[in-house]
């Protein structure tokens, strides 16, 4: 039986990636065989798709490093065929071994996690690492004691997958939500449906660039990493909490000691690229009924076709989309 799947290769110095026809021995190992329903595509994964930086390390290799779907084959005693499942995150699947952009894909059981028979397994990839990893950040904010009432959190890169279910948790739990954008006069509207109180231009972050302005936010959520990082930080509150786990805007940033050691404003990294299996409480509050619960799913994600993947990748990278693009097998 042949699939279609999307493989990058390493030709003449440069990354490219083609849609090809293959079959299950084409695969890399594993004791479980899914067909593919669903796959996210991150900032990374478009990466990958379209040959820039390094997130595949073993080529020729296919991207992508979330899929949900039903199992067709199982060695594997914790799983049946018919199964409704997913593999999410780890530092393997679709970043050192084949991944996700392929109507079957073949992995070892420790990687796959059933789908909560409440939850529809779109649901599960559309929330996925980016909201996972957004509700760690949230989650963080929380742990530290940052409150409705100590005043506004900011979330940078907002039309993004992450910061838009960020925006979302946050109103959800409370509290008022600054979202920070560079497409303010076309995004503002969809911003505020999914919770944020107000929008504003990526230049406005700071409103200037001394070591350390007004005093702005409690907290913040920074997806972009880069100069509005170093703008979160010289205008957050006295120990506000910056949560950041972005680089779209750059992967270096320079600020100044003061916010630090004058406002002791601390700058927390989050890292949410956990296998499903390991995610623990903040996951499962992410579940119906929990407290993260995202309440604009569908409106912050949306379906694509497969064959579409590659140039909505090249859009992706020239930040020309918004929200959460999910292939639909």
């Amino acid at each position: 039986m042949k699939f279609k799947a999307i493989k990058l290769y390493e030709e003449n110095g440069k990354r490219i990636s083609r849609m090809i026809e293959q079959t299950i021995d084409d695969l890399a190992p594993g004791d479980v065989v899914i067909q593919s329903q669903y796959a996210a595509v991150n900032y990374k994964d478009a990466r990958a798709v379209t040959g820039v930086g390094k997130v595949l390390s073993n080529l020729p290799a296919v991207p992508g490093v979330e899929v949900a779907g039903l199992v067709v084959e199982s060695s594997n005693d914790q799983f049946k065929v018919g199964d409704v499942v997913t593999v999410q995150g780890g530092r393997e699947f679709g970043m050192r071994r084949d991944g996700a952009y392929s109507e079957y894909v073949r992995v070892p059981g420790s990687w796959v996690a059933h789908v909560p028979e409440d939850t529809d397994p779109f649901e599960s990839v559309a929330m996925g690492l980016a909201a996972y990893t957004s509700a760690l950040a949230v989650d963080e904010l929380l742990l530290r004691g940052v409150k409705p009432e100590h005043g506004p959190i900011l979330v940078t890169g907002a039309t993004g997958g992450s910061s838009s279910f960020a925006i979302d948790m946050l109103a959800g739990l409370g509290y008022r939500v600054v979202a920070s954008t560079g497409k303010k006069d076309t995004e503002a509207a969809y911003l505020k449906s999914i919770g944020a109180a107000e929008v504003i231009g990526r230049d406005e972050i700071a409103g200037g660039d001394k070591s350390l302005e007004e005093q702005r936010w409690a907290g913040a959520i920074d997806a972009v990493g880069g100069k509005p990082l170093d703008d979160v930080l010289r205008s957050t509150k006295q120990r506000g909490v910056v949560c950041a786990f972005g680089n779209a805007a750059g992967e270096t940033f320079s600020t100044s000691i003061y916010p630090f050691i004058l406002r002791a404003v601390s700058l927390v990294g989050i890292n949410g690229n956990h296998p499903v299996p390991t995610r623990g409480g903040v996951w499962q509050r992410m579940q119906k009924g929990g407290d993260l619960r995202p309440k604009h799913i569908h409106q912050i994600a949306y379906t694509i076709a497969f064959d579409d993947l590659k140039s909505h990748c090249d859009k992706l990278i020239s930040s020309g989309v918004r929200g959460r693009a999910v292939v639909q097998f």
